[in-house]
């Protein structure tokens, strides 16, 4: 079976993908690149709290200790974005998470983060790829039993929490008993996130803060679909604010004061405007192309531009390294700031959300709407439209090539090829974007507007493609 990629690792159905057979074909591939790039490699290995992801990362830890690279195995369940952490701390070759992060809960799969703690770029799994194309069952090496001079237990929750605690003010939040509800979604925040608000907010009330591997029946999403026994606590405690995590704590969600879900795109701009302001950070941000423009404008309007990359946060990753950015963010759900790891982390966003209440003394409902009187009203809408077969997809994009001539409040401007196929037109932050999933036959539409004739038209004409 051919192993790929996608914008966030490898993932598979348990049992039909996601085997111990490709797992350790692509573990030896792991390896084999790990050898190249390092005379004695050392890698930490995490899991998150699906089904038999200790098994999993053993099997894992064998491939490695069978070709002489030590690990440094995680005691419990672990983010993502802590296994960025301790690879930069501990000036590891590596991380893998043994995740499928937000997918239904027959799913696993395997994050890679080589020595810089970003997700893998493309030039290194394309290359992992091509390797394991290569390994056959009986090319990989596996270690008998453990093998004590190349394997040690270890837990980064200490550390990662004295290392966020550099990042966020958790004093200022301590000062102003803040009352809050949040989700753990039976996954790896347990342990770090709740212990965070046991320690910095008055009497959280914290939900599923224990390992269910089907997730209470749903996805670990922490998307606007998920927040109603969180929307309806802030309701009946009167409390500032909720927030999620998903599976592997690497994605946030957000409810303000009134119960309303904040979008990704919006907190994302919040939290630029409470780094800008409050905390006087300099330099440029980022976000994929996929993400609301908002983010430029309150950017511009600290004197500072914003970046564009395709989607997927390795990109953003490698900018947060090579240019320092304040915030980096995607309309997923995910984001990282200055100094911080560069891999997304829900842990952060939602201390963050924190730290702006307390330093602003004001709610997020407040916020948002301050956002509103000096940014403008931001209209955005996402769409997959799923779609039978991979030419069924191609057929789609081709008639989506058509979609500025259908549109008659505003003419285009411009297109992008970036990722995907990005319509500009005329007026501010006016666009779709169309891009084709690489792996399943759907394609996921990005409407943005800031007018509303134009939105509404926009998204009928896209719906009509179908």
């Amino acid at each position: 079976m051919k192993i790929r990629f996608g914008t966030s690792g490898w993932r598979g159905i348990i049992a039909e993908d996601f085997t111990v057979d490709n797992l350790k074909r692509l573990s030896q591939a792991i390896a084999n690149y790990l050898k190249d790039v390092s005379d004695n490699p050392k890698i930490v290995i995490g899991y998150d709290t699906r089904f038999m992801t200790e098994y999993f990362a053993q099997i894992v830890r064998k491939v490695m200790n069978g070709n002489e690279i030590e690990v440094l195995m995680c005691e419990n369940p672990t983010p993502t974005p802590v296994i960025s952490f301790y690879i930069i701390s501990k000036g590891l070759d590596g991380g893998i998470n043994l995740t499928a992060s937000h997918n239904p809960p027959q799913y696993l799969g395997l994050k890679f983060n080589p020595g810089n703690g970003a997700p893998a770029p493309i030039e290194v799994t394309k290359k992992i790829e091509e390797i394991v194309k290569d390994i056959e069952l009986s090319d990989v090496k596996e270690a008998d039993g453990l093998m004590s001079e190349l394997f040690e237990v270890v837990n980064p929750s200490k550390e990662y929490f004295e290392y966020l605690s550099n990042r966020v003010n958790f004093e200022i939040i301590r000062s102003k008993r803040l009352k809050v509800v949040a989700d753990m979604m039976y996954g790896t925040a347990i342990g770090y996130l709740n212990n965070l608000l046991l320690e910095n907010t008055e009497n959280p009330v914290i939900l599923h803060d224990y390992r269910d591997p089907y997730f209470g029946g749903y996805r670990p999403e922490p998307n606007e679909r998920r927040m109603g026994e969180i929307r309806e606590i802030i309701k009946s405690k009167d409390l500032h604010c909720g927030l999620a995590v998903d599976g592997d704590a690497d994605r946030f969600g957000v409810v303000d004061d009134r119960g309303d879900f904040i979008p990704p795109n919006e907190f994302i701009g919040l939290v630029a405007y409470h780094l800008y302001k409050n905390k006087n950070l300099k330099g440029p941000s980022a976000r994929s192309i996929a993400t609301s423009h908002l983010l430029d404008e309150i950017t511009n309007s600290f004197g500072y531009e914003t970046l564009e990359t395709p989607v997927g946060f390795k990109y953003l990753g490698e900018l947060l390294l090579e240019k320092n950015i304040v915030v980096g963010g995607e309309e997923s759900g995910g984001l990282t700031i200055q100094s911080h790891v560069p891999e997304k982390d829900g842990i952060l966003a939602c201390m963050l959300a924190l730290e702006m209440l307390a330093y602003s003394d004001k709610l997020l409902s407040e916020l948002r709407e301050e956002i509103k009187e000096k940014y403008g009203r931001f209209l955005d809408r996402r769409l997959d439209v799923k779609l039978e077969s991979t030419e069924e997809k191609n057929k789609y994009m081709l008639e989506f090539e058509k979609l500025p001539e259908k549109v008659k409040s505003k003419k285009m401007k411009e297109r992008k090829d970036i990722d995907g196929i990005q319509y500009i037109f005329e007026g501010k932050h006016n666009w779709v974007l169309a891009r084709p999933s690489g792996t399943e036959p759907v394609v996921r539409i990005y409407i943005e507007a800031t007018d509303d004739e134009f939105f509404n038209e926009v998204v009928q004409e896209v719906k009509n493609l179908i």
